[in-house]
């Protein structure tokens, strides 16, 4: 039994190692080979390329500016480093930035910058470009800084012979807006436009980042906002949000101005480290807490101290402070928590998908090293590039990943619910249906039994006593024709009875005729006339089953009155449909006596009103002509059409 336990150990060990290359070596191959790219694109390859970084700026209130290089600059000129951002409301002034030539050049150069808001440039006192009349600018850089101008300038051979020189870029006032200059970059056209596409590279990677989440941070709160039950998604949502404004100073100047810009970036980070720690813990292991109180206790503690920190101006590579020790520190505590986290989940599940996302989570965090150390610590080994692109989207696109599984799994579940319910319906519905059925042949058979006594008790009350006085006259010594008379009405009243039977419909017409066919020699040999004028009217759904039989009593019982009290020598029969078709008229009338001989209700007319009550119509009696001696009598049956 030992040896078929062996091949799962081997796949866990397997599924393993699996996990800890992909969380682990991935990400490092990943680090390798964004540094590898972004020093092959880089400036390290093109040694001609200078960046000018250090300079001077003086404000035109300090008078004209020296343009030349080696002119004496105002001692109130201040030193500055670019990149430089002024606040708004500024005055304009001059950036004099100077550069030395070994030898002189005999190709066309460009420089390279962007700014905000107009700017003119001179070169040894010679103007290059005028923003307000349009800069020189090549097409494949149209800038995708939003807020500022990305500008490639041409600069004569001529004007670049070995020796000092001294470019003066002169800015007009802020205003309202942000002030701000770039690094100035310049050298042969060739790499810089080499460079330039670089640029443009990691422009791109980072705008189609930032634009990436921003769309998916508004996409989840909208999730959120319908199911707020489904906080995760506003949780990931607001992560996302964050993300896209922490790439946001590489696209677009500072809309507020500073501190409170910083503050703002500031705070964005500590959510964004704070949330991805949260998130992951409630994706990869639910059952933990401790990375839950790490994340809050982080985005509480973190918050006030790094505001405060920014609010006051407290720079990042001021490593005789504590705050930047804090800073970096805290953060890298929070990464590698998260990175954990999900390592371990890939470890113990072996999932290829746990192990991508601590792969992602890995790289974000190794970017960020990367980027902190050579940016804060050895700063000046080579023109870094911040690669933390690749780690916010890495990280960004594995929380719409797990979202979309997510989403996909809730999906699923509710189709398996649905389909549960489905099934538990239709197993409800067959079960409803059996017992409706048992039901139903309950109710027949108590119909059934509530006919046939009902038949019983009519044929006890009808033919039963018409039989028993045949027998009693048979002893008594009745004469034969008045027994077979006798016995005829017996057999009358058996097949009416028969007839009433058969007539399921409630066809009104077809009940009158199976009367007229029964009773028509009967009442002929009396003396009687018939007149039938019968209209074609509905079915009665009132008149099926037994209250069929109930209307052919009633029919019977007038007969029976004409004969015995009218004296009548006609009898008449007609139908038609009363108040716009919601009712058919039954109207038997005679030409005899009248109501003058039946002041008094009996037992028959009771007998006529209880069977109309039971069909749910109305029955009336009238003088057809009342001021003459032979009035006659009309009996009238209202029958509604529609069921009971």
């Amino acid at each position: 039994m030992a040896e078929p336990a062996a091949p799962p150990r081997v796949m866990t060990r397997m599924s393993r190692l699996r996990a800890l290359l992909l969380g682990v070596l991935l990400p490092l191959l990943a680090l390798a080979g964004l540094h590898w790219l972004s020093l092959r694109l880089g400036p390290l390859n093109m040694p001609q390329v200078m960046r000018l970084v250090d300079g001077q700026w003086m404000e035109d209130k300090l008078g004209p500016p020296p343009l030349l290089a080696g002119q004496h600059v105002p001692e109130k000129a201040e030193a500055m480093q670019l990149p430089d951002v002024r606040t708004e409301g500024s005055e304009s002034g001059w950036y004099l930035l100077d550069f030395k030539l070994a030898e002189s050049v005999h190709e066309p150069w460009l420089v390279a910058f962007t700014h905000n808001p107009d700017l003119n440039l001179y070169l040894d006192g010679k103007l290059l470009a005028r923003s307000q009349q349009g800069l020189e600018l090549e097409p494949m850089y149209r800038g995708l800084r939003l807020g500022s101008s990305g500008v490639l300038i041409n600069v004569p051979p001529a004007m670049l012979e070995a020796g000092e020189h001294r470019l003066a870029l002169h800015l007009g006032a802020t205003g309202e807006q942000m002030g701000t200059l770039s690094v100035v970059q310049m050298g042969p056209a060739t790499q810089m436009r080499q460079l330039q596409k670089a640029r443009d590279f990691w422009q791109s990677a980072r705008l189609l980042t930032a634009l990436s989440a921003a769309l998916l941070g508004l996409f989840l709160l909208l999730v959120w906002l319908a199911l707020r039950q489904e906080w995760v998604y506003g949780l990931t949502g607001v992560y996302a949000l964050s993300a896209a404004l922490l790439l946001l100073p590489y696209l677009s100047v500072a809309p507020v101005p500073l501190p409170w810009w910083r503050m703002i970036l500031d705070a964005a980070d500590i959510l964004a480290r704070g949330l991805m720690l949260l998130l992951v813990v409630q994706w990869f292991a639910p059952g933990d807490s401790w990375g839950r109180r790490l994340a809050l206790a982080f985005m509480v503690i973190a918050l006030p101290i790094d505001l405060w920190a920014a609010y006051h101006g407290s720079v990042w590579d001021a490593f005789e402070n504590l705050w930047p020790w804090w800073a970096l520190g805290s953060r890298g505590v929070v990464m590698v928590g998260a990175w954990g986290v999900v390592l371990r989940a890939a470890l113990r599940s072996g999932q290829i998908a746990h192990s991508l996302a601590a792969a992602s989570l890995g790289l974000a965090f190794f970017c960020w090293a990367y980027v902190g150390y050579f940016a804060l610590i050895d700063e000046g080994s080579f023109p870094l590039v911040d690669i933390n692109v690749a780690g916010y989207a890495a990280v960004v696109g594995m929380a719409g990943y797990v979202l979309q599984r997510r989403f996909v799994a809730s999906l699923r579940a509710q189709a398996r619910s649905r389909q549960a319910l489905e099934e538990a319906l239709a197993e409800r519905s067959r079960e409803l249906e059996a017992r409706y059925q048992d039901l139903q042949r309950s109710e027949q058979l108590r119909v059934a039994a509530q006919e046939r006594e009902r038949l019983l008790q009519e044929m006890h009350d009808g033919l039963g006593s018409q039989l028993l006085m045949a027998k009693l006259g048979a002893r008594q010594g009745m004469d034969t024709d008045t027994l077979v008379a006798l016995l005829d009405d017996c057999i009358a009243e058996m097949r009416l009875t028969i007839d009433a039977m058969t007539v399921d419909d409630g066809d009104l017409g077809l009940l009158l005729a199976n009367v007229r066919h029964r009773l028509q020699d009967r009442l002929r040999s009396a003396g009687l006339q018939l007149e039938w004028q019968l209209q074609d009217t509905p079915h009665l759904p009132r008149l099926m089953g037994a209250q069929g039989r109930d209307l052919v009593r009633i029919v019977q019982e007038a007969l029976s009155n004409v004969l015995h009290h009218a004296q009548a020598g006609r009898v008449r029969f007609a139908t038609r449909v009363v108040d716009d078709g919601a009712a058919v008229l039954l109207s038997i009338s005679d030409d005899g006596l009248g109501l003058r001989g039946s002041r008094r209700e009996g037992q028959g007319l009771k007998g006529m009103r209880k069977r109309a009550e039971r069909i749910g119509a109305q029955i009336s009696w009238r003088e057809v002509d009342p001021g003459s001696e032979r009035p006659g009598c009309e009996l009238q049956l209202r029958i509604p059409v529609v069921p009971r």
